[in-house]
């Protein structure tokens, strides 16, 4: 008979929070595909990615008329 699965058993699968990974072009590869990975494997998140990219463009227009102005 199999016991039920509690919070304290370990999951066998990789911790992505184990894995050593600094800043530069490594981080920089890491973090691309980990976004890739979440844009095919939850489609939803297609459209925030495209929102928050809009919208980020937009931030950047208005602060660098700003700093301009």
């Amino acid at each position: 008979m199999n016991r039920a699965q509690t919070d304290d058993d370990v999951h066998p699968g990789v911790n992505i929070s184990k894995i050593p990974v600094g800043g530069g072009v490594a981080g920089l590869m890491v973090a691309v595909i980990i976004v890739v990975i979440g844009l095919i494997g939850l489609p939803p998140t297609r459209w925030f990615l495209a929102a928050s990219l809009a919208l980020g463009a937009v931030m950047a227009l208005i602060r660098r008329w700003m700093a301009r102005a």
